[in-house]
């Protein structure tokens, strides 16, 4: 993977990032400042949040 430019900086995106992050157009500097350029669909649990809140503080046996 060949390394791109950052869309904020211009500095070059290290291809360590790229291959973690193939779909960011940011270095790791401008994502800690402004935020990541990377969107992601919410996934639903799948349960009641209850339940959720139930099976975080279980304990096992």
């Amino acid at each position: 993977m060949t390394p791109i430019d950052c869309s904020l900086c211009g500095k070059k995106i290290p291809t360590e990032r790229l291959v973690a992050l193939p779909q960011t157009r940011r270095c790791v500097k401008c994502a800690q400042e402004k935020g990541s350029d990377i969107v992601t669909k919410r996934v639903g649990i799948g349960m009641d949040a209850d339940t959720y809140r139930d099976l975080l503080g279980a304990t096992r046996s």
